[in-house]
């Protein structure tokens, strides 16, 4: 990440801390936002006349924090930069450029939402897209195995497009996949029979599956679908994912992320516990888990459709 030219200004112990700060946030998705976070901070400092690091006081920390509200960034937002702020002050104070870190008295704004903002749709609408999604091409049999993949085994997107054929391991008579996730957590989930059988179709197909250190989820050609070696990246797989739902007929405002969320509704709609959900979708507490439950959501189309007039 470059740094902020605030950082660059204040010296080569801070640029330093700046470098090694990013270097332990191996996640790719949360070190651009901390570093969207730090950049919003410190043209900030510098908007109230402060280019000196030791001239910042927690009154400043507070005033971004008061000065992104009225912006209208939302409070999981905030709380993301203000985390970033925090923690690379930290490494500051470190590194001797600071003895104290200011930012440490500032508390993070209070989230009173019990659900997350993903976009979720019914178990019915995957089928819809999974069953629409012909089964001509090796592109075809790779986006239907990756859907699958984010639907029946929890992975993120940024995880699962990181797997390697030997990931999809044969432990016995049951196949596992074994990926790392945020923080180098390593994931581990036994592979649902319908999602064994869209994966063994794609890799036999394809011949991936005697190459063990090949990406499984790869780009692929604009002409005929082919597999290209190269990687498929995020932004990628997510034009991928709304593509595939409009031709299913889905006109919803998903995203890799909403099969994920899916997953685990249908999961805990159909009794599995939230605390199972949890150690399966590898998220540190509970009260993660349960923003991705839409059970009750679930609950009322249930209910609704009860209605006769």
């Amino acid at each position: 990440m470059t740094p902020p030219s605030f950082v660059v200004r204040n010296g080569t112990k801070m640029t330093a801390a700046y470098a090694e700060f990013f270097s332990l946030n191996i996640n790719q998705h949360t070190n651009h936002a901390y570093a969207n976070g730090l950049r919003l901070f410190f043209e900030h400092c510098e908007s109230l006349g402060i280019t000196d690091v030791l001239d910042i006081e927690p009154i400043h920390v507070q005033h971004f924090n008061i000065a992104q509200i009225e912006k209208g960034y939302e409070k999981s937002s905030l709380r993301q930069y203000l985390s970033a702020v925090r923690m690379f002050l930290d490494s500051c104070v470190v590194r001797g450029v600071l003895s104290v870190n200011p930012a440490k008295a500032v508390k993070l704004p209070r989230t009173t939402s019990g659900t997350g903002k993903t976009p979720v749709i019914v178990s019915t609408q995957v089928r819809q897209i999974l069953d629409s999604i012909p089964r001509r091409s090796q592109k075809d049999l790779r986006d239907r195995a990756l859907i699958g993949l984010m639907v029946y085994s929890f992975f993120r997107i940024s995880a699962a497009l990181a797997l390697k054929v030997r990931d999809y391991e044969l432990r016995g008579d049951q196949r596992w996949l074994v990926g790392e996730e945020k923080g180098s957590k390593r994931h581990e989930m036994p592979v649902h029979p319908d999602l064994e059988e869209m994966m063994d179709e794609y890799l036999q197909t394809t011949g991936l599956m005697n190459q063990p250190n090949e990406l499984i989820f790869q780009s692929s050609t604009a002409r005929g679908g082919y597999l290209t070696g190269k990687p498929f990246d995020r932004n990628s797989s997510w034009r991928m994912v709304r593509k595939r739902a409009l031709a299913a007929g889905i006109h919803r405002d998903i995203g890799n992320h909403s099969f994920r969320a899916t997953g685990i509704t249908t999961y805990l709609n159909n009794g599995g516990s939230l605390e199972d959900a949890r150690i399966m979708a590898n998220h540190s507490n509970s009260t993660t888990t349960k923003l991705y439950d839409r059970t009750k959501d679930v609950a009322k189309v249930t209910e609704i459709q009860r209605l006769k007039f």
